[in-house]
């Protein structure tokens, strides 16, 4: 006779009571009750202590070697998986103690802001953890924007030091010859006549500086509420906003991250692995496949493999034929990131029928109501998960996995147990019925302590009862699954990279015959969307130049955003609009929906999926 699966309800008991790693207890913060993990470290720098020494000996990290421009020629075929170093937590320690040794000598203190702007790479985890070991506050830069917005960025947060890859380097280094600017020192993590490097620093023996390091003076304030992280989050105005954090606000996607595949196990009538069992298991290899500036990627996948000592296999840059290869060659155990990302692997021809893989997760991106059941086709053996959060809510609020997933494609899930999920009417804020689509709000110890410099957009984003808006359409059902409707925001989300419109439309109206523009979302059956716009031209140009008006044509148009933008923000379509205004309300406010219609139209008839593609290999 088969056992009668567990309810909901008597999961979360199980998975929650006293003695469970996902233990909760109610703590005050900020004059709020909230529901906190019981057994959270109390900070990164615990955390990241105990866990590197427990894992002391297993490899770490697996990256490219660094490569200077240009590029050596490689064989037809390769694509140079081999060129990789490989590092233990051990190592990566011992380099972060050194780096954070110095780091003090310069004058980083605990609560500073340090800049971490590059690649994903080992140097970025060695800076990670040498700032976190100080207690500072490891501010993680995009390194794909143009130069301008890197330094707003920079500027905005207040930093006191900047650690950067070869090519940020490059492009930032003329600023340290015009004091005017005001940009804090900047050190590059490799050798380069750009800047300074701190290579030096992390092979020299400062025993002294390690131990006082070790020995955590100075850091007696250090506690779950400090600041802890600080990422980037756009908007609908386009301005980028520094999300800070506390400490005990960005470590619990750590366990939170946890919750779906824990519920699901117990739903499916399996145990959950006690820690030594999960010790004794051979050690599993994640891909990383995006930026570690993302929250992602660094709070979920990097903070995955910190707890359960995974090798965390780096790419630098995103390339299907690449992924395949260390799939094999690593013995890959766990994919994802964004939909787009599990997809393309799913369909690649290359990837062998039969894997290492055993864990599909993702989420950041809109997917398709049949991935699914698609991946579970595919990878019948691994475990599949998705979650809904944003950079504001330091990752996962919301997940779902298992059975549970399959039987409910088109939801994101249930809320971990330490957030909360409302449906609001978007103009009056008030809580709507279960089934009704409205604003979802959430609340819990993982959102966000505040916009940093921004405290008018904080003030709009978080009530007085902690609740944050996250500018997303959804509703629950009766069973309190969410389900992602549509977006308020006009971000266009391509490939996981959120691409605000209002830093397209800025883009292209410098251009000096654009007259006014809006920048729309495409469809995109791997990246899910990509950017294209809808524009009128000034009355003194026409596409075609007759009327001794100037000639301006599409291309024109987007080879003067090439360097205005960040690659993944160019429009791959802009259509000159053939009416002397674009399509506006009885208020006079343009119509996207009626514009984003006929673009899509246009976009199909050109079969711009060949098109987009092109541009996805850039």
């Amino acid at each position: 006779m088969s056992k009668k699966q567990l309810s909901i309800a008597e999961c979360h008991r199980l998975l929650s009571q006293p003695g469970s790693p996902l233990e909760t207890e109610e703590k005050v913060i900020f004059g709020r009750r909230t529901k906190v993990w019981k057994n959270q470290a109390p900070h990164f720098r615990e955390w990241i202590l105990l866990n590197y020494e427990k894992h002391k000996n297993k490899i770490f990290v697996s990256a490219p070697l660094p490569r200077r421009e240009p590029y050596p020629p490689l064989a037809e075929g390769d694509i140079g998986i081999d060129a990789r170093e490989y590092w233990t937590f051990g190592e990566i320690l011992d380099r972060g103690l050194k780096l954070a040794a110095w780091l003090r000598s310069r004058g980083i203190k605990l609560g500073d802001k340090v800049v971490i702007g590059g690649k994903n790479c080992a140097p970025w985890i060695v800076s990670y953890t040498a700032i976190h070991l100080l207690g500072a506050v490891p501010v993680c830069l995009n390194a794909w924007l143009p130069r301008e917005q890197l330094v707003y960025l920079i500027k905005l947060v207040d930093s006191k030091l900047l650690l950067l890859d070869e090519d940020r380097a490059r492009i930032l280094s003329p600023y340290t010859r015009i004091p005017e600017f005001g940009l804090p020192p900047m050190y590059c993590w490799s050798d380069t006549t750009y800047l300074p490097s701190i290579i030096e620093v992390l092979s020299t023996p400062n025993p002294q500086g390690v131990q006082d390091i070790l020995d955590g003076g100075g850091l007696e304030e250090l506690g779950p509420e400090s600041d802890g992280m600080i990422f980037f989050s756009s908007g609908t105005s386009g301005v980028p906003k520094a999300v800070l954090s506390t400490q005990r606000a960005s470590l619990s996607s750590a366990l939170s991250g946890m919750v779906g595949f824990a519920r699901a196990l117990l739903r499916a009538g399996l145990p959950i692995p006690t820690p030594e069992e999960t010790a004794a298991e051979p050690q599993k290899a994640i891909l990383l496949s995006v930026p570690l500036f993302h929250v992602t990627a660094c709070l979920q996948w990097l903070s995955r493999s910190i707890t359960f000592g995974n090798t965390l296999v780096v790419s630098d840059k995103w390339d299907i034929k690449e992924a395949v290869q260390l799939i094999q060659k690593e013995k890959i155990t766990s994919i994802g990131g964004v939909p787009a990302i599990a997809s393309q692997i799913m369909q690649s021809p290359d990837l062998p029928r039969y894997t290492t893989i055993d864990g599909v997760f993702y989420g950041g991106a809109p997917c398709s109501k049949g991935l699914a059941s698609q991946i579970s086709n595919r990878f019948p053996n691994a475990d599949l998960s998705q979650g809904y959060g944003l950079t504001e809510t330091n990752a996962i609020a919301v997940s779902i996995a298992g059975q549970d997933y399959l039987d409910r494609p088109e939801s994101t899930g249930l809320p971990v147990f330490t957030s909360e999920v409302k449906i609001a009417d978007p103009d009056t804020l008030k809580e709507v019925p279960v089934g009704q689509k409205g604003v979802i709000l959430l609340r819990g110890v993982n959102v966000m302590k505040c916009y940093y410099n921004n405290e008018k957009a904080t003030r709009e984003a978080i009530d007085d009862e902690g609740w944050f808006n996250t500018g997303d359409v959804g509703c629950l059902d009766e069973e309190g699954f969410l389900y992602m409707k549509d977006r308020i925001k006009d971000l266009i989300i391509r490939g996981g990279e959120n691409i605000a419109s209002q830093d397209v439309e800025n883009a292209l109206t410098s251009h000096p015959h654009v007259d006014e523009v809006a920048a729309i979302a495409l469809p995109h059956p791997i990246l899910g969307e990509t950017v294209g716009a809808a524009l009128t031209l000034r009355a003194t140009a026409s596409e075609t130049g007759k009327g001794g008006k100037v000639k301006v044509t599409e291309d024109d148009i987007i080879k003067h955003v090439r360097g205005k933008l960040a690659k993944h923000a160019v429009p791959v379509m802009v259509m000159i609009w053939k009416e002397l205004d674009l399509p506006r309300n009885v208020n006079g406010k343009i119509i996207k929906r009626k514009i984003r219609d006929i673009a899509r139209e246009e976009w199909a008839r050109r079969n711009g999926i060949k098109q987009v593609d092109e541009q996805a290999k850039m």
